[in-house]
């Protein structure tokens, strides 16, 4: 990211936005793509646990409020967002008329979760659902 902003400020300089906007980052961003899509992936694994810990630490109790009378649990016995990471496929730059520009990042995913949901009823009977 700090090549990407060593190249923003060198070209401001000579250059206005629009020009560096036509002509330069059709070239740099795939680039970006690539570097930040190999990056994705090394730490996939990482966010897959923390983003899989932090859905069921909130749907957990969600569930549990809403849960009918003649359940006696509901609560995920897996939930992980799977090995295959997010890829981000295009980005676009947006002048939004002040000083500053904002990036739309487009991702894809085309992942492998697994996710089990543990019913159990009150008369002790479980079934997980996949």
């Amino acid at each position: 990211m700090s090549q990407f902003k060593r190249i923003w400020i060198t070209h401001n300089t000579n250059t206005t936005r629009q020009k560096l906007n036509d002509t330069y980052l059709p070239y740099i961003l795939p680039a970006y793509l690539t570097w930040l899509n190999a990056h994705l992936t090394k730490i996939w694994p990482y966010v897959d646990e923390a983003t899989s810990e932090l859905i069921k630490a909130n749907l957990e109790p969600t569930l549990e409020q809403y849960r009918p009378m003649v359940l006696s649990s509901l609560s995920f016995s897996k939930f992980t967002l799977g090995t295959v990471a997010r890829q981000l496929t295009r980005v676009s730059i947006v002048e939004d008329g002040g000083e500053g520009i904002t990036m739309e990042l487009e991702m894809n995913w085309d992942g492998n979760p697994s996710i089990i949901l543990d019913i159990k009823s009150r008369l002790g009977v479980g079934l997980p659902v996949q």
